[in-house]
Formats: C-alpha cells, sequence, structure tokens
C-alpha cells in the first residue's frame, strides 16, 4: 500500500508552525488553542472508536484503515499527555519560585 501525501491532514501541522499573530489581530489564546487541540484529540478518538465498530459489524473497511485510525488517534492523544505534563511543570516551577 502506498501513502499518497495529497491526502494527509496536515492542518494541525502548519497551524503550530505559523507565526503567533500579534495582538488585536484576532489571535487565538492559548487556553481556546489548548481547547482547539483537545477537540481535535478527541474528534480522532472518536472517529477512531467508529470505524473500529464499523469494521468488528462486517463493513467494508479495510483493516489498514482501522490500525491507521487506531494509531493516530493514540499518538495525538500521547501528544496530548506530554504537553499536559509540560504545562503542569512550568506550573508548578512557577509556584516554587520566591517572590
Amino acid at each position: 500500500m502506498r501513502i499518497d501525501p495529497a491526502q494527509l491532514d496536515m492542518s494541525s501541522l502548519t497551524s503550530i508552525s505559523e507565526k503567533p499573530a500579534t495582538k488585536g489581530t484576532g489571535a487565538t489564546s492559548f487556553g481556546q488553542s489548548l481547547m482547539n487541540a483537545l477537540g481535535e484529540v478527541n474528534s480522532a478518538q472518536t472517529h477512531a472508536s467508529e470505524i473500529s465498530t464499523r469494521f468488528a459489524a462486517g463493513e467494508g473497511i479495510d483493516v489498514h484503515e482501522v490500525m491507521i485510525a487506531s494509531q493516530e488517534a493514540g499518538v495525538m492523544l500521547s501528544l496530548a499527555t506530554q504537553v499536559r505534563n509540560k504545562v503542569v511543570d512550568g506550573f508548578q516551577e512557577i509556584m516554587r519560585t520566591n517572590i
């Protein structure tokens, strides 16, 4: 099987690499960016669950589609967990600083 790069969804990568907009240009806040990213993780998890259920029901879905969706959702969840851990570590470091 050959993967076509034109069919890959790279929108989440391009949003990370874009330069942040300055205040007043409609830039999203850090919290809103995190909420958007968590929404994408949730939709990937839902899609993986849905496609595996359809595969188990005997619909005409190839096993590689199920595995790709499952691995993609797993990687996204792992990334979200690592980001959360770094944010918590940063918060704890700020709380330890003396004023």
